[in-house]
């Protein structure tokens, strides 16, 4: 029995990591798939390298590193990766050896070279352990089985298909069986033929080549151990007898063919645990086959005992009830570094969290879901309350980005070249759960809201510090300050409550609704009737977007097209 995981890593100066980024790996008792997620550039894929190679899965050498894989190409950027392995130990020729411990690599610049140096070698371990690494981006790749042109096995098919031969004693108690067997195959097929002849005069001019060398040639097969390297995967589809090779499908039937593969690796580990990394594996794969492949082949394997850690840009592969699952990037545009935002095995109770649960399911359909995907990938969201506010506040963003750049499909396209997302709450109660959750997973975002009352006293209540001063305050005890409803003082709280969520001051309220701001008269919300206004306006009024939101959007940096 064998088993190897990851529970710690450390990044510094590798690529897109600067200053050291620590992750850590929950325990094998927690029994669920561990996603890296972010937008792209995030990071994903050079974390997911730095594992590969702080496991030792990738090969390291002296010159494995050069100068464009040290941070912002600055040679006093010197990489360091650092790894925990916990692992079972095995046995060999110089007696129990385990591959568990503290391993470190470093670089450092010798003569004006990148050298590489790790404290520990992994020389000879790795194969004592099941470690399997997919790439679903070169899916195809990933089934072939064929040594690559230097003699080495590249993908994890072969590599398994190379172990299961090796360590099957019946396979290789008939090796000789079989090889009599295709020799004799293969010499009734060939004898007398016009093919055995062309191989006779190779052979005769050979000979001749070499200045009569008595030399032998043979058209047959491949040497015993590269046989089942050369041999291919073929399917019949719908019934069919008429196989054909998998890689000539579709790129969505070959990745639920690895899908398969990967289940059969982990059915025929039973004893051994093993330790999955997989790349984006939504890859070629519809939303419900992502979801499908999340539960009935990450979550088991993870089940099972096999440690899984995948990078994914989808949100159907990701349980966000237990975010003890998670490890989210950013990338920093400032300091020009990936940075981890999220990453925490400590336990997570959705219950007492507040954030997500059964009691907020219905919010959570609302709201939270739709916005998922926003909140995990993006960089940045901006909360706003309904559709009338998503609808108003994308049309003036683009003027006002189209009135600075003269660039119509720039202006359309801004909030996505910037990684910001609007998302819509539908109203307070559900704006907490989304301002929570952004909070949870360190994303930077900004709430807008309708103020429900006539006159603005935003100012007096977010001066209160907490709810006790609130609620003896004139505003929330004398009745005729205010014109009054029976959900006055509910609404004043519910305000002071958003106020205080609200992060650095990025908050806005239109006062005393959307519509009035914008100037529509008509007591309706129709859509169309908003939009004709928001046609009318010249001059965006700073009531409906206030300076700290455009700072939020980085309006202020986009150059001005003066032509």
């Amino acid at each position: 029995m064998s088993e190897i995981r990851l529970s710690k890593l450390k990044i510094t100066n590798y690529r897109c990591f600067g200053e050291t980024q620590t992750f850590e790996f929950p325990s094998k008792e927690y029994g669920k798939p561990v996603s890296i997620i972010g937008y792209n550039n995030s990071g994903k894929t050079t974390l997911m390298n730095a594992i590969l190679y702080g496991i030792g899965e990738k090969f390291l050498n002296a010159k494995t590193f050069e100068l464009t894989d040290l941070h912002n190409l600055n040679i006093d950027n010197q990489i360091e990766i650092k790894t925990r392995i916990e692992a079972t130990p095995y046995q060999n020729q110089y007696g129990q050896q385990n591959i568990a411990g503290d391993y470190t690599i470093k670089t450092e610049s010798v003569d004006h070279e990148i050298k590489s140096i790790i404290s520990r070698s992994f020389f000879g371990a790795n194969k004592h352990y099941n470690v399997f690494y997919v790439n679903f981006h070169n899916i195809k790749d990933e089934l072939s089985i064929k040594k690559s042109s230097w003699g080495s096995l590249t993908s994890f098919l072969a590599k398994h298909i190379k172990k299961i031969v090796e360590s099957d004693e019946e396979i290789n108690q008939k090796k000789q069986a079989y090889l009599t067997t295709v020799k004799d195959a293969t010499n009734t097929v060939l004898e007398n033929s016009s093919l055995s002849q062309f191989v006779e005069k190779i052979k005769t001019n050979y000979t001749n080549n070499l200045r009569n060398n008595d030399c032998e040639v043979e058209f047959g097969t491949p040497a015993y151990e590269d046989i089942f390297l050369n041999m291919i995967f073929k399917v019949g589809l719908n019934g069919s007898d008429k196989l054909i090779p998998i890689a000539h499908l579709g790129d969505g039937y070959i990745a639920m063919f690895v899908m398969a593969v990967i289940q059969a690796i982990a059915e025929s580990n039973i004893d051994d645990k093993c330790l999955f990394l997989f790349e984006e594996p939504e890859s070629f794969l519809h939303e419900n086959h992502q979801e499908y492949f999340y539960k009935m082949v990450l979550c088991q394997l993870a089940e099972n005992g096999h440690q899984v850690i995948y990078t994914t840009h989808s949100d159907r592969m990701i349980d966000i009830f237990d975010t003890k699952s998670i490890i989210r990037l950013e990338f920093d545009e400032e300091e020009k570094r990936t940075i981890k935002k999220y990453n925490s095995i400590e336990d997570f109770n959705p219950n007492t969290h507040g954030i997500i649960s059964i009691h907020n399911y219905n919010n959570f359909i609302r709201s939270v879901e739709p916005n998922l995907n926003k909140i995990l990938f993006s960089r940045k969201i901006l909360l706003v309350e309904g559709p009338n506010d998503l609808l108003a506040y994308r049309f003036i963003l683009e003027k006002i980005v189209f009135q600075k750049t003269q660039n119509i499909k720039y202006s359309k396209s801004y909030l996505n070249f910037k990684n910001i997302s609007i998302g819509v709450h539908h109203g307070k109660s559900t704006a907490f759960i989304l301002a929570a959750l952004c909070s949870h997973f360190g994303l930077d975002y900004y709430l807008i809201n309708d103020w429900d009352f006539e006159q603005d006293f935003v100012a007096q209540i977010a001066a209160f510090e907490n709810q006790n001063i609130l609620y003896e305050s004139n505003i929330y005890l004398i009745e005729n300050d205010l014109p009054r409803n029976p959900n006055s003082r509910g609404m004043i709280t519910t305000n002071w409550k958003l106020l205080n969520k609200s992060k650095n001051g990025q908050i806005h309220f239109n006062i005393p609704k959307l519509e009035n701001v914008l100037g529509y008269r008509s007591n309706d919300k129709n859509s169309l009737g908003i939009w004709n206004r928001l046609s009318e306006i010249q001059i965006v009024p700073l009531s409906f977007f206030p300076l700290t939101l455009s700072t939020f959007l980085e309006l202020d940096n986009i150059p001005i097209n003066n032509a």
